[in-house]
């Protein structure tokens, strides 16, 4: 009976479409070293021009300390082309690194720079690590509780942050047939690592999670997105908004590990045996 329960609930997987919502942080654009204002400004553009193609309304997550006088224009694009931007911190704090209230503190600097246009309640923390102990998880987790924070979690964690840096010194070095191949590269690693997070929800849930990808606003994306987009419009997989993707069940819960690791959803589930 087990194994016609297993059978029946794999079948019916199948048969659904895959979801996944489409956030990127380190806004107005980060990971650039070398890139004038008028540049970033310019990528900006390409990733939100993909982003409407594809009829996405995606999250974006400020870092505050990445703005400047001219590149905030990038943050009103968003806003007009009604996406939703959250606090990621001022200064993307490893928060192993630093105290409770020094990384709080980098919270409500990130409100205070950038609330003009941050429009939602949601928080994503830097580096997704909530606390090397239980005191600075605990601490953290009450001050979101009290400002009202919902804290966003990811349930496709990926290495896409080293292929934009190898990408971005190939740019920097006008280097055009290594960043084709590590552009091709980080789209194979995406692929790999959004079929193996489908399985490990199925093997937790018994049924597709609505999934949510953790991606960058960088140089990478600014010319790949189209592609990786792309890819998961062919495997048929469904866009859709961070608050749909919420509503999935998976994410009730902390589902917490006191790590030095930021995990993803999908993950510390696994690792806690929860179901």
């Amino acid at each position: 009976m087990k194994n016609l329960l297993l059978i029946a609930s794999l079948l019916t997987h199948s048969c659904l479409a895959q979801q996944v919502a489409v956030t990127l942080d380190d806004l107005p654009f980060g990971y650039s070293a070398g890139m004038s204002d008028s540049m970033k400004i310019a990528s900006a553009k390409k990733i939100l021009t993909i982003l409407e193609e594809f009829d996405i309304k995606a999250t974006g997550f400020v870092t505050s300390s990445n703005m400047s006088e001219e590149n905030q224009v990038i943050l009103d694009m968003w806003l007009k082309e009604a996406h939703d931007l959250g606090n990621h911190t001022h200064r993307h704090y490893n928060f192993n690194e630093v105290t409770a209230a020094k990384y709080i503190a980098d919270i409500d600097s990130c409100k205070l720079l950038a609330g003009e246009w941050i429009n939602t309640d949601y928080f994503r923390y830097s580096m997704l690590r909530r606390g090397n102990t239980k005191a600075k998880r605990d601490s953290v987790y009450t001050f979101l509780e009290t400002e009202d924070y919902i804290i966003a979690p990811v349930s496709i964690d990926n290495n896409e942050w080293i292929y934009n840096r190898d990408y971005s010194r190939a740019l920097r070095n006008n280097d055009e047939e290594k960043m084709i191949k590590i552009g091709n590269e980080y789209i194979e690693h995406m692929k790999e690592v959004s079929l193996k997070y489908e399985k490990m929800g199925v093997e937790l849930t018994g049924r597709s999670v609505r999934h949510i990808l953790l991606l960058h606003a960088n140089p990478i994306n600014a010319k790949y997105l189209h592609t990786l987009l792309g890819w998961y419009k062919s495997e048929g997989w469904e866009f859709i908004t961070l608050q749909e993707a919420m509503e999935d069940s998976i994410y009730a819960t902390n589902g917490d590990l006191v790590s030095d690791y930021g995990w993803s959803q999908i993950d510390k589930l696994q690792k806690i045996g929860k179901k």
